[in-house]
């Protein structure tokens, strides 16, 4: 495969630096370079680029809306990428990101470096053909019964991601209605905790409004919310609402065969016992596929506790055939 031409729109600086070395390592020919504050349309498209990689900082994410149309060409591969992690990006972390790009640019699996003193890399193909078949032998469970006087809550979906995961984050989203039946709660983990500008980000991206949670407000059906640190769902009278809490999120909360749990790249895996715990009572318990996945840790432990592996579009059509907007 040839080489992909990729546009960097970044400000000058060390986080810059970094990226275009990563692009450099991934292979990439660096179409060019631009400031976003200073850049406009016409210069993105004169350069003639098969991706953008856009570095995000609070100016760059700024000026990114003179950039909506261009952004939005399906015919362009958009990556984007937070300031503040790239410029502190080194070693084994560089050398992974750079696998990563290599994966997203040229569509293979391999996005982890090297193994040390030449160890066998891992067979991802054969261990999900193992998983899948594991998964198909298992009895499906019976039916909730019906007719009860006793109106059950609405679940609801969660995508947990960390790092490596605001690309995947963006494309799911973007799969989903605006008039989606459930609430999304997306708990992305963020250094620096900045879920404003993670909110600005997606809103981008996803037809559904995004808003960022705050304890005491309820649940909407057809919003994405945000959930920064400390908050997790809870159960009142009047519905389920968002509540603080000392560490992460459980989401024991919700109501668990009418829900769903998504561990996209750098999900916390502490999460795969509640993935599966709903999985049990009839919901979804989806990770996302090792392809092009930054790091796999929490869906390649769901999976092979039982849980499904899925690409993002599979994700997507997944939730549509379960709840249908």
């Amino acid at each position: 495969m040839s080489a992909r031409r990729v546009l960097v729109l970044a400000r000058a600086g060390a986080a810059r630096d970094r990226t275009e070395a990563a692009l450099r390592q991934a292979g990439a020919v660096l179409a060019g370079v631009l400031d976003p504050a200073g850049a406009d349309e016409a210069q993105v498209r004169a350069a003639a680029s098969d991706a953008v990689l856009v570095v995000l900082d609070p100016v760059a994410e700024a000026a990114l809306e003179k950039f909506d149309a261009v952004l939005a060409d399906p015919s362009l591969l958009v990556l984007f990428d937070d300031a503040e992690v790239a410029a502190r990006r080194d070693g084994w972390e560089a050398a992974r990101w750079a696998r990563h790009l290599t994966a997203k640019l040229q569509g293979h699996r391999d996005v982890l470096p090297a193994p040390p003193g030449g160890a066998p890399a891992r067979d991802f193909e054969q261990e999900m053909h193992d998983l899948t078949m594991e998964v198909a032998a298992l009895q499906p469970l019976a039916p909730a019964a019906v007719g009860s006087a006793v109106a059950l809550p609405d679940g609801a979906v969660v995508v947990a991601a960390g790092i490596g995961g605001p690309d995947a984050v963006r494309q799911l989203l973007g799969e989903l209605p605006e008039d989606f039946p459930r609430p999304v709660l997306l708990r992305q983990r963020i250094e620096g905790g900045q879920y404003d500008r993670l909110v600005r980000q997606m809103q981008r991206a996803a037809r559904m409004p995004v808003v960022l949670a705050s304890a005491g407000e309820p649940l909407r059906r057809g919003h994405v919310h945000v959930m920064p640190d400390h908050l997790d769902v809870g159960e009142a009278p009047a519905g389920l609402h968002f509540v603080e809490v000392a560490g992460e999120p459980r989401f024991a909360a919700l109501r668990p065969g009418d829900s769903a749990m998504l561990l996209l790249s750098g999900a916390a895996p502490a999460l795969v016992d509640a993935a599966l715990a709903m999985r049990m009572a009839g919901g979804l318990a989806l990770g996302q596929a090792t392809e092009n996945c930054f790091d796999p840790a929490a869906s390649q432990a769901l999976a092979a506790r039982g849980g499904e592996a899925d690409s993002l579009a599979g994700m997507s059509r997944q939730l549509l055939q379960r709840w249908p907007a």
